[in-house]
């Protein structure tokens, strides 16, 4: 009864605290900075920068008078220690003039306040350098600089010295290769590999170092876990980091974490406009709108995103893809010591979806890759994202800041798939004279399946299992953090804690469909007309409030140390229903409480400014509603735990145009959940699996015009132990290729051409952690000894067996591109030269074909 107080107690304050950070934050947003500025503690100075990606960077104190521009560098260069190099014809700043900087201001908006009026800008090199020339001319690009920092305020520490591996997608590689959606995006990051939407979940899913992060996708810091396809339209970089996270981001991220980075408002002014045309009948069109407001509410800006896009997929001739999507925001205070931006993000989605081909037993089925096994005119993906944010920075010093965000959202999705099935599943994986009670069935008639791996295609039928679902998830969370820099027995330490919590909600209603017409392997007909019925199975309701504490502290000892450390407490409160409308059983209700924490230590010897070389420590967790999905079986269970140790290294060359990186790592998830083969309702943890394995990347912007991304990773996974599934000990994990490698490479051709040339290869992967191999042909019924109960069973004795996995491949993409004038640009992209066959997102019941030859053109346009 106690206990039952205490949760009741806590999760009363839980839900009052949430709704008040929640209001609070979008309240303050909407407030002008200077009522803010009365309000905050400390008040009076100068601002940060309105770029999320520099949100985390120093704040200095600047006292720089009106005067000489020259003057005034030397004064900036003193207040922050950064070295300015000038990118000009003359070679100096001679008639330039400065208005001065007073107050409090990150580096980067103490430059941009310095340079006002001059007709000058600047571009970050590296860590330590900063560029001046004119405004946008070709030598100084703004837009493209080197990844040096986390967009995320939980991370205080320049990205060469942050200890873990991060891989960073920038602006400059989403352009060159016209990388469009999130899938793209992380093609350029090793480790990483894809995998096909799960039966009640559709959109991007995808594993990262061996364990699945369908759930660990963030957006500007905060989960966005909504099942839709994301595009690349309101992408400033997009950020990886591999290995547990627990700390910083709560449940989950096993494997790692991926954030989008967000573009928000800023004070240059510009208009971006693309418009892409290609094969399949591709067409996309995109704009990007800054203009600032600089005598309105101490400095504002507005910034307006947009995309309209359509088009097939090279190969899948019925597959469709196409969306829209605006995402505006406004900010007020950029040359205040308050700063607030609120944007709204709206995607709708509405795809003709494809499912793909079917196993036949071990191995892809001998289906035309072309083979369309749905129904185009009743099959269907629509998606509808709503996403509202409110973001507050204030500064009281140069040397503590507070960061907040709020956010609601909404995600609808509708959904009707096929799935082609010929047989059944293995529920279990058998050994060459062992036995089985039953053969596999049919999916189509549900009798035995008597196709063996050698049945012409002809003589094939397959099943078109209807996958439908009809679902709303919703989001409610704030997230508040303070970062600070002090000393504390004349050791400086970086300290950032934060609060977070909110409430996720998600309600999908399943239906199952009968007498669906089946079609022949070698012939499928798409024309068929849909003919099933539908009865609603299932109507769920899932509910989990969660509330998250926690610190990370960097101790600086001496020029050459760094120790880290860091404490996360969670909560995580769930509440599953669940009932079928036409039956008489009563609805299945359970709920879950976890209460746990999570610890991070790290250790970095940085011999020099240009590099490091670390040791990283992590612990998470994935509780049994971490995908907000829950069952009596499952509510009982304690959550998974992992740990990830890693050692690593960074460099940068080339005066901080190349980033190098390195590390070797293990992941180990204790406990992992089990089902078991005779009893579904049978969920225990009983397994243990481990990830280990070296990875390496480089990325940069050499001289010439020359960029490069390059990634490597060999990952060695294995099914330590088992309860259920003994025979699956020392298989690889599910989805888990060997190796992965990416590259491209862009270069500076000759007469303003910049040409480009880039490879994809991803080893082969299994489809199952638990039955990494079938049994496939079997001996007639006999009377057997079961080798556990010692009794006499009838069976089918297993005479052979085969890997159910699909092989690697290698794609090869290229582009070319050239300015026609400083405010035009022409580009064009081939992908998959060699119009590969191979399968680019596994499942254990099917399998979807990559895209197949392809070209994309586009035009940019700047104003």
């Amino acid at each position: 009864m106690k206990k039952d107080a205490r949760r009741e107690n806590l999760k009363s304050r839980f839900r009052g605290s949430k709704n008040w950070l929640a209001m609070g934050t979008l309240a303050a947003t909407v407030m002008g900075p200077s009522q803010l500025a009365q309000a905050a503690v400390g008040a009076g100075g100068g601002a940060g920068s309105a770029g999320q990606a520099t949100s985390n960077l120093p704040v200095k104190k600047f006292e720089i008078a009106a005067g000489s521009l020259e003057d005034g560098i030397k004064a900036y260069e003193q207040a922050t220690g950064l070295s300015v190099k000038i990118d000009l014809s003359q070679g100096n700043l001679a008639g330039f003039q400065t208005k001065g900087v007073n107050g409090v201001y990150s580096v980067e908006d103490g430059l941009r306040l310095l340079l006002e009026g001059t007709g000058l800008s600047y571009a970050a090199q590296g860590t330590t350098t900063m560029v001046v020339g004119l405004k946008r001319s070709e030598s100084v690009d703004v837009t493209a600089s080197m990844p040096d920092t986390i967009s995320m305020n939980k991370f205080t520490q320049p990205l060469i010295e942050t200890p873990q591996t991060v891989e960073v997608v920038p602006q400059f590689v989403l352009h060159e290769q016209q990388n469009t959606t999130l899938r793209d995006a992380l093609r350029n990051v090793p480790g990483i590999s894809m995998a096909a939407g799960e039966a009640g979940a559709q959109g991007d899913n995808l594993t990262i170092r061996g364990f699945t992060a369908r759930n660990d996708i963030f957006l500007d810091g905060i989960r966005d876990f909504g099942s839709y396809y994301r595009d690349s339209f309101n992408y400033e970089q997009v950020e990886v980091l591999e290995g547990p996270a627990g700390v910083q981001f709560g449940r989950g991220s096993t494997g790692g974490v991926i954030n989008q980075d967000s573009k928000v408002p800023t004070a240059d002014q510009f208009v971006n406009f693309g418009a892409s045309f290609g094969t399949d009948a591709t067409r996309r069109v995109t704009a990007d709108v800054n203009e600032p407001l600089n005598d309105f509410m101490s400095g504002a800006a507005v910034r307006v995103n947009a995309v309209g896009t359509a088009g097939g997929v090279a190969g899948r001739p019925f597959a469709e893809n196409s969306h829209y999507g605006i995402a505006p925001s406004l900010t007020l205070g950029l040359n205040s010591q308050t700063r607030g931006t609120i944007s709204y993000f709206h995607l709708t989605e509405s795809d003709t979806p494809d499912y793909g081909l079917p196993w036949l037993f071990n191995k892809l089925s001998p289906a035309n890759r072309h083979a369309y096994f749905g129904f185009p005119d009743s099959n269907n993906l629509r998606a509808d994202v709503d996403i509202l944010s409110g973001r507050l920075v204030h500064n009281f010093s140069e040397h503590a800041q507070i960061h907040s965000i709020a956010r609601w959202a909404n995600y609808n999705r509708k959904a009707q798939i096929t799935e082609p099935q010929i047989c059944s599943n293995a529920s279990q994986a058998i050994p060459v004279g062992g036995f089985v009670s039953a053969l596999p069935t049919s999916s189509v008639t549900g009798g035995l399946c008597t196709y063996t791996p050698t049945t012409p295609a002809d003589q094939i039928m397959v099943n078109r299992n209807q996958i439908t679902v009809k679902s709303v998830e919703g989001d409610l969370w704030d997230q508040t953090e303070v970062t600070a820099r002090f000393k504390v027995l004349h050791l400086r330490n970086d300290f950032v804690g934060g609060v977070e919590g909110g409430q996720e909600i998600s309600n999908p209603i399943r239906t199952t469909f009968k007498g669906v017409t089946p079609t022949n392997l070698a012939n499928p007909n798409p024309q068929d007309p849909f003919s099933g019925t539908g009865t609603i199975s299932s109507i769920t309701h899932v509910k989990s409030q969660s509330v998250g504490l926690y610190f990370v502290d960097t101790l600086h000892l001496g020029r050459m140390f760094d120790l880290s450390g860091g404490v996360r407490w969670d909560y995580f409160d769930t509440r599953f229903s669940q009932y079928v409308p036409t039956g008489a059983t009563p609805p299945t209700v359970a709920s879950q409480e976890v209460d746990q924490p999570s610890y991070r230590a790290a250790f970095v010897f940085k011999p020099n400014s240009h590099g490091s070389v670390y040791f990283d420590y992590g612990t998470s967790f994935n509780p049994s509603a971490e995908s907000l999905s829950l069952s009596v079986s499952t509510s009982i269970l304690p959550p998974e735990q992992n740990e990830t140790y890693e050692v690593g290294a960074k460099y940068s060359l080339m005066g901080e145009r190349l980033l190098l990186d390195g590390a070797w790592f293990r992941t180990t998830k204790q406990n992992a959940r089990e089902t078991d083969p005779t009893n579904s309702n049978n969920i225990v943890l009983a397994g243990d699996q481990r990830v280990q394995g070296v990875q390496a990347s480089a990325i940069g912007r050499l001289p010439q015009g020359t960029d490069l991304v390059l990634g490597y990773a060999y990952l060695d996974s294995e099914v330590l132990s088992s309860q259920f599934f003994p025979t699956s000990v020392g298989y690889q994990l599910a989805n888990v290729p060997k190796q992965t490698f990416n590259a491209f490479l862009t270069r500076n051709v000759f007469a303003r051409v910049k040409g480009g040339f880039g490879a994809n290869y991803v080893a082969s992967r299994t489809a199952s952690s638990t039955v990494p191999f079938m049994p496939l042909t079997f001996g007639p019924l006999t009377s057997y000894t079961d080798p556990v109960s010692g009794t006499q069973k009838n069976g089918y004795e297993v005479l052979s067996t085969g890997m159910k996995q699909n092989p690697g491949y290698w794609v090869f993409n290229a582009m070319i591109s050239r300015p026609v004038t400083d405010r035009l640009e022409l580009q064009a992209n081939l992908y998959n030269l060699a119009n590969r066959f191979y399968i680019d997102q596994p499942h254990p019941s099917h399998l979807i074909p990559g895209a197949g030859l392809s070209a994309l053109i586009a035009a940019n346009f700047r104003f």
